[in-house]
């Protein structure tokens, strides 16, 4: 007789294999938020921890589901946060001044 808890695991861990534009939809079925196709793909592209694509021909770009919203789910949100500015917090001023001067400060006034 067949283990009926394995032939299910199996079943669950399958991947569900998804492209970029189906995404959207499958957010908001997840009850998560739904995000455009144009910011999943910034996000394939830029983000190291989103999911590699389970396969990649051309620009077509198939995923895995599961990993897909496992990552989402994950993800923390920092709406407004200006991370352009980041490494200028990490690095210190090599010579003692302050990088904030203000949009109006001008070289010969330090």
């Amino acid at each position: 007789m067949p283990d009926s808890t394995g032939e299910a695991g199996r079943e669950a861990e399958a991947p569900r294999m998804v492209t970029i534009p189906q995404m959207p939809a499958l957010l908001e079925a997840a009850g998560l938020k739904k995000i455009g196709a144009a910011r999943l793909r910034q996000l394939a592209a830029e983000d190291a921890d989103f999911p590699e694509p389970i396969f990649s021909n051309g620009r077509t770009r198939v995923f895995d589901w599961n990993a897909v919203e496992r990552y989402l789910r994950k993800r923390v949100l920092a709406q407004g946060e200006r991370t352009d500015l980041q490494k200028q917090r990490e690095e210190p001023p090599s010579d003692g001044e302050t990088t904030d001067q203000g949009p109006n400060a001008s070289p010969g006034s330090r």
